[in-house]
């Protein structure tokens, strides 16, 4: 806040513009890759361990941001340890319920053949054997049936048993690897790395209205830096509420940069907010957004995160 009253002195007792006639902006490239802290398990907010220089040239694949860990290393390889025990759990399990229905068809085989034997001998007629005889091989019989049918329904349930078993250890395997892949996908999204080339842009915090630096510890989802270029830059401005008539759409602004020997340009206002928000860093007043496109090709020495001023209702110069 300080620098920005800085440059409204300055550039008001340059231009003789009056301060309230001035609103204060951001180069920003509107396609730049955003990155906000992720929200990790084990912590609602996180500290910032390390961050590429401010303003420095980053590649695409390049480290950018390293976050601490905190609990998630022990928390990763505790989940891997509880993955391997459970997949060990479950190869055991089933390979117990295989060897009983093994057993199950080893018995239903060897029914099944005293079954045969056993329909042989009640085969026989009684005029060829004594009675008694004949009475045995038919109880003989009987019992051997009984059996058979007692063995199969028992190889059914084992097979039943077996497929319950598979699908058990399958469902606790998939949560345990579940479990495992979140604590490793979020200790690889502690390494943030840029998607693109560009220039990095720290963010602010919007509690102090500061810059965000390593060693901050931040909450999940608030925006820690940007990755830009010069491909698609726009001017971002913030309108103070007892200026927003002085902005509108379509209308044409004079832009001039904090950074010294850069030639002020002009920018059209494409869009404007109807709503305002606070910045409690700035004051207690409302201020709406809106974005204005450069009428021409910007100086070259504008970058992106540059702050910048703009002046609404320039006349047309001569």
């Amino acid at each position: 806040m300080k620098r920005i009253c800085i440059t409204l002195i300055w550039l008001s007792a340059a231009t003789n513009a009056p301060a309230e006639s001035l609103i204060t902006g951001v180069i920003a490239d509107t396609d730049a890759q955003t990155i906000e802290m992720p929200s990790l398990p084990g912590a609602w907010q996180r500290r910032i361990e390390w961050m590429a220089d401010e303003g420095s040239n980053v590649e695409e694949g390049d480290l950018i941001i390293r976050l601490d860990p905190g609990s998630l290393i022990a928390d990763e390889e505790n989940a891997r340890t509880a993955l391997e025990k459970s997949r060990f759990t479950a190869e055991r399990s089933i390979d117990e319920k295989q060897l009983e229905v093994i057993d199950a068809e080893i018995t239903l085989e060897q029914i099944a053949s005293r079954l045969r034997i056993a329909k042989l001998d009640a085969s026989i007629p009684v005029e060829t054997i004594p009675r008694l005889d004949f009475e045995r091989n038919q109880l003989t019989l009987e019992v051997y049936q009984q059996a058979f049918d007692r063995a199969q329904i028992e190889l059914e349930n084992q097979r039943a048993a077996l497929k319950d078993t598979r699908e058990k250890a399958a469902l606790e395997i998939r949560q345990a690897e579940i479990q495992y892949e979140r604590y490793s996908t979020a200790l690889k999204a502690t390494e943030i790395r840029a998607d693109r080339s560009g220039f990095m842009i720290y963010g602010e915090n919007p509690f102090t209205g500061r810059k965000i630096f390593a060693g901050d510890t931040l909450y999940g989802g608030l925006e820690m830096a940007s990755v830009a270029s010069r491909n698609d830059l726009q001017v971002r401005l913030w309108i103070h509420e007892a200026d927003f008539l002085s902005i509108s759409k379509g209308q044409t602004i004079r832009v001039v940069t904090d950074a010294q020997d850069i030639e002020p340009f002009t920018a059209t206002v494409t869009w404007r907010s109807n709503q305002a928000v606070e910045k409690q860093d700035w004051s207690e007043s409302g201020y709406f957004e809106a974005y204005a496109q450069p009428d021409d090709d910007l100086p070259v020495d504008v970058m992106p995160g540059m702050s910048v001023l703009a002046i609404p209702n320039v006349a047309e110069e001569g």
